[in-house]
C-alpha cells in the first residue's frame, strides 16, 4: 500500500468546480454588464465602465487584501488545527473590509471629482464616469463585506455556498442591469446600482446560512481581534500579492488608458476597452482554478502534506492550460463576434480590433503560468516571489513594453507587448527563484520550492475503508515502529488505533457503492507519535459522539481508542474529516491521565 492522490483529487475538482462557478459568476457579471451597457448605451458607455474600473478596484482593496489574505491564513491555521486563531483572523478581516470603504463613502464629494480629473475624460464620458463611481463609492461597504465573506467561507468547508452567493449576486445584477438601463431614466447609473443591490441581496440570502451551518469550523472572534498584531501582519502579508496586483492594475490602467486615449483617439480607445474586457473571459476559468491552490493547498501546507500539494499544483496547471487553450482558439477564430458582443459600433476600426484580439490571445498561456505561480508562492509564504512576479508583469515590463509597442506599431503593438511582458515576467521570476535557492533563502530545490516529504513522516498510505485493509494498516504500522524508539506496547497501541479508525470509517462513513478512500499518515514529532486519518465521508466528530446512545452505530472501538490515546483531535477542513491521534513515545504515569480535545 502506498499513498496516492485519489482523495485529494476529489477535493481538487470539487473546489475547482465551485471556484470556477464563483469566478464565472463574478466575471460573467462584468462581461455581460459591459455587453449590456455597450449595446444599450453605445461604445461610450463601455468606455465609461472601463475608465471607472480603477476607482472600483481602489474601493475593493480591503476585500481583496483581507479576503484573499484571510482565506490563505485561515486555511494554513486549519491545517495546523489552530481554530481559535482562525476565528480571530475572520473577525478582524470582516471589520477591516467594512471600515475601509466607509472612509471613501464619507469622502465621495472629494474623491470622485479627483478621480475624473486624473482620467482626462471630458463631457459626456466624464458625466458617465461620475455616475458610476458615485454609486459604487456609496454602496461599497456592503459589497466589500459580501466579497470578503465569499473568500473566507470557501476555505471553511463551504465552497458551494460561496459559489451560490456570487451566482445569485450576479443574476440579480444582470436582471436589474437590463431593467434599469433600458426601462428607466437612470441610464448608466442603473448599471452600477444593480451591482450593489445584487451583492446586498445575495449576502442577505446566504451569509446567515453559513453561520447556522454545522459544518462550519471557524467562529469569528471580533472582541480584541484588532489587537492581534502578529495575525494581522501575517494576513496582510498573505494578501499582499493580491493587493499589489490590484494597485499595479490600477496604475497600469491609468497610464495605458490615458496614453491610448490621447495618442490614438476615442475610437481606438473604445476598441482597446473591448479587447481589454475580453481578458475577463479568460479570468472566468483561470481565477476559479487558481483559487484551489489557496483553498486546498493552503490547508495541505499547514499539515505539511507536500505530496498533496504537488498533486494540487499539477492538476490545477493542467486544467487551466486546457481551459486557456479552448478560450484562445475561440479568440483566434471569431474575434469579430466578440467585438459585436460588446456592442462595438465603429466599422472603420473593426479590422484593427480583430487583429488586436487575435494577437492578444497568444498571451493567455503565459498569463495562466504567471497567475498560478503567484497564487502558489503566496500560499507557501514566498511573498517576495509572488509580489515580484506581479510587479514585473503589471508595471515594470507591461507599461514600457505597451507604450513602446503603441509608439512603433500602433494599436496592434499594444497587444504584442502584452505577450512579451507576460513571458518576460515568468522567466525573470523563475530566475530569481533559482538565485534565491542558490543563496539558501529558498532552500528547497525545484519550481515548487517545498521538500519531497515531511521529514517526520514514518508511513504515508492510502487505503480502502474495510476490515482487511484495516488489519494490514495495523501490521504495517507495527513493522515501521520496529525501527523507532518506541516500546512494543506503544507501537501496538498505534496499530490498534489505526485499525479501529479505518474500520469504522469504512463501516459508517460512506454509503454503499461509494469509494472509501482513507489517507493514513504516521509521523514522529519530538516525544509523540501522531496518526492522522483523512477521509471524505460524512462529517463525524468522535469527540462529540455519545457512546451511551449508539443507535445504529457500533463504535466500541472508538471508545477504546479514546482511552488508549493521550490526545485526539477532530476537524472538518476542505470538506474532509481529519482525525488526529497522539500517543507518547514513552510511558506516562497513571496520574497524568489522558488528554482529549476537539
Amino acid at each position: 500500500m502506498e499513498r496516492n492522490d485519489r482523495l485529494i483529487r476529489k477535493k481538487i475538482y470539487k473546489y475547482m468546480l465551485t471556484g470556477v462557478m464563483t469566478t464565472v459568476a463574478l466575471q460573467l457579471g462584468n462581461v455581460v454588464d459591459a455587453m449590456i451597457v455597450g449595446n444599450l448605451i453605445g461604445s461610450i458607455g463601455n468606455s465609461a465602465v472601463t475608465a471607472g474600473i480603477p476607482f472600483v478596484y481602489i474601493l475593493q482593496a480591503a476585500a481583496i487584501l483581507m479576503g484573499t489574505g484571510g482565506a490563505v491564513t485561515i486555511a494554513v491555521l486549519l491545517g495546523k488545527r489552530e481554530v481559535q486563531k482562525a476565528g480571530k483572523v475572520m473577525g478582524f478581516s470582516v471589520i477591516f473590509c467594512i471600515a475601509y470603504p466607509m472612509i471613501f463613502m464619507i469622502a465621495t464629494p472629494f474623491s470622485v471629482p479627483a478621480f475624473i480629473s486624473l482620467t482626462g475624460a471630458e463631457g459626456q464620458l466624464a458625466d458617465m464616469i461620475r455616475s458610476i463611481t458615485t454609486v459604487y463609492s456609496l454602496g461599497m461597504p456592503a459589497v466589500s463585506f459580501v466579497l470578503c465573506m465569499a473568500y473566507l467561507i470557501t476555505v471553511d468547508n463551504h465552497p458551494g455556498l460561496a459559489a451560490k452567493m456570487n451566482i445569485v449576486a450576479n443574476v440579480v445584477n444582470l436582471g436589474l442591469d437590463y431593467i434599469l438601463v433600458k426601462y428607466t431614466s437612470l441610464g448608466i447609473t442603473g448599471a452600477a446600482l444593480s451591482t450593489v443591490l445584487g451583492y446586498v441581496a445575495a449576502g442577505l440570502i446566504f451569509i446567515p446560512g453559513y453561520f447556522r451551518s454545522r459544518e462550519r469550523m471557524v467562529k469569528p472572534v471580533f472582541r480584541g481581534s484588532v489587537r492581534e498584531g502578529k495575525l494581522i501582519r501575517l494576513t496582510m502579508k498573505n494578501g499582499l500579492p493580491n493587493i499589489v496586483s490590484l494597485v499595479m492594475t490600477v496604475v497600469s490602467m491609468f497610464i495605458i488608458n490615458s496614453a491610448v486615449l490621447r495618442a490614438l483617439g476615442a475610437g481606438h480607445f473604445s476598441a482597446y476597452a473591448v479587447a481589454n474586457n475580453t481578458q475577463n473571459i479568460v479570468s472566468m476559468f483561470l481565477g476559479g482554478m487558481a483559487s484551489v491552490i489557496a483553498s486546498v493547498a493552503g490547508v495541505l501546507y499547514g499539515e505539511k502534506d507536500y505530496f498533496g500539494m504537488r498533486a494540487v499544483y499539477r492538476r490545477v496547471l493542467k486544467s487551466a492550460m486546457i481551459a486557456g487553450g479552448i478560450v484562445m482558439a475561440i479568440f483566434l477564430l471569431v474575434p469579430g463576434f466578440l467585438a459585436k458582443l460588446y456592442g462595438f459600433d465603429q466599422p472603420d476600426i473593426l479590422p484593427d480590433l480583430e487583429t488586436g484580439i487575435r494577437i492578444f490571445a497568444f498571451s493567455f498561456v503565459f498569463y495562466i503560468l504567471n497567475a498560478i505561480l503567484q497564487s502558489y508562492y503566496r500560499t507557501i509564504g514566498q511573498t517576495f516571489l509572488s509580489t515580484t512576479n506581479i510587479a514585473l508583469q503589471m508595471i515594470l515590463f507591461r507599461i514600457p513594453f505597451m507604450l513602446l509597442g503603441m509608439h512603433f506599431f500602433g494599436f496592434e503593438g499594444i497587444f504584442g507587448a502584452v505577450i512579451l511582458s507576460e513571458l518576460t515576467a515568468y522567466l525573470v521570476t523563475n530566475l530569481l527563484r533559482i538565485i534565491m535557492q542558490k543563496m539558501g533563502k529558498t532552500p528547497q530545490k525545484g519550481m515548487l520550492a517545498i521538500p519531497d516529504t515531511n521529514g517526520n513522516v514514518i508511513l504515508d498510505l492510502t487505503v480502502k475503508g474495510n476490515d482487511r485493509e484495516a488489519v494490514n494498516v495495523a501490521r504495517q504500522i507495527k513493522e515501521a515502529c520496529e525501527k523507532e524508539p518506541i516500546t512494543p506496547e506503544r507501537a501496538n497501541r498505534l496499530g490498534v488505533a489505526a485499525e479501529e479508525v479505518v474500520s469504522n470509517i469504512g463501516k459508517y462513513g460512506y454509503k454503499d457503492g461509494e469509494e472509501k478512500d482513507v489517507d493514513v499518515c504516521l509521523s514522529h514529532v519530538e516525544d509523540r507519535y501522531i496518526l492522522r486519518f483523512r477521509d471524505d465521508g460524512i462529517p463525524f466528530n468522535p469527540m462529540e459522539y455519545d457512546f451511551g446512545e449508539q443507535g445504529e452505530y457500533d463504535v466500541h472501538g472508538l471508545e477504546l481508542l479514546k482511552k488508549m490515546a493521550e490526545k485526539i483531535q477532530y476537524m472538518r477542513v476542505i470538506s474532509l474529516n481529519n482525525t488526529v491521534v497522539e500517543i507518547n513515545a514513552n510511558e506516562v504515569s497513571a496520574d497524568e491521565g489522558s488528554q482529549v480535545s476537539s
